[in-house]
Parts: C-alpha cells; sequence; structure tokens
C-alpha cells in the first residue's frame, strides 16, 4: 500500500479507518502501513482520539414539550406587528454613536475642504504689463530689425513670422 497521505483519496482512508467504518480487509492493510509511517501514525492517532470523544460525548436532554413551546412562540411572533417586533429587541445605541460621531467628521471635513468654499486671494504670479512697455518692447525690436539684428527667435524659425 502506498502512502494514503500522498493519495487524493487518502485523508478520507484515515477518517474512515478513525470513525471505524473500513472494511476489515483495508483495516489490516491501513494497520501494516501505519506500523512503518510516521505522518500517518500521527493523523491516524488523531483520528481515534476525535472519536474517542465524540463516543464520551453525552448530549444534554431536551424537554419533553420543547417543540410545542417552540412553535407556539414562533405563532405568536409572527402575529405581531412589525413595529412592536422591531421595538421588542433590546438595541443598544452604543455602537450608532461612535458611527455617527465619524460620519459628522467625515461631513465636517468636506464641507472645510471644499475648493468651492474656499477663497484664496488671486496670487500675482505674473506682473501685469502696461501697454507703454509693450509698445516700447515692439519699437525696439522693430529698430534691431532695421540695423540688422536678428533675435534668437527669428534665427531658430526664419519660416514663422507674426
Amino acid at each position: 500500500m502506498g502512502c494514503p497521505i500522498e493519495d487524493d483519496e487518502g485523508e478520507e482512508l484515515i477518517l474512515a479507518y478513525g470513525a471505524r467504518t473500513l472494511a476489515p480487509e483495508q483495516q489490516i492493510e491501513l494497520e501494516q502501513h501505519l506500523e512503518t509511517c510516521e505522518s500517518c501514525r500521527e493523523k491516524a492517532e488523531a483520528q481515534r482520539a476525535v472519536w474517542s470523544a465524540l463516543d464520551e460525548w453525552v448530549p444534554t436532554v431536551v424537554s419533553p414539550n420543547f417543540d410545542e413551546r417552540l412553535f407556539r412562540r414562533i405563532a405568536s411572533e409572527e402575529q405581531s406587528a412589525w413595529w412592536q417586533r422591531l421595538f421588542s429587541v433590546n438595541w443598544s445605541w452604543r455602537p450608532a454613536v461612535p458611527v455617527a460621531m465619524a460620519c459628522a467628521a467625515v461631513i465636517a471635513a468636506f464641507l472645510l475642504k471644499s475648493p468651492a468654499l474656499r477663497t484664496e486671494p488671486q496670487s500675482e504670479a505674473q506682473p501685469k504689463l502696461q501697454i507703454e512697455q509693450v509698445e516700447h518692447a515692439l519699437d525696439d525690436m522693430d529698430m534691431l530689425k532695421q540695423l540688422g539684428v536678428e533675435s534668437a527667435l527669428d534665427k531658430a524659425h526664419p519660416s514663422e513670422k507674426i
């Protein structure tokens, strides 16, 4: 017999051995394998311990009229109105308080950090140009062209003229 752990159905074989449901020839074959294989022996002993514990377990006795009382209670619950069932449950508002506080904090953060509500003064990244400055610059460029001095822009792109 090969090692049951390496086989796909080996776990079921060891489980059946622990439950004592193996056929006698399979049980003898498995016990011979367990004498030589340490890992299979450990798994089989664990299964035997589980089944022994289950054999020793004694369930608690249920009262004789348990089913009758249960069905009577279910019927009375079904006949009550939904709002009575809702308020008859012992609700605890304790978990709702932190959730409400967290929601309020998130809403406050959105309201305070909203870009629509924020008014910042315009930064003056570019200085305002005076019309006279532009006129002087254009006059200076015309004078330089008349003298034959080309600007760096004209040298780089001679085909593009304004």
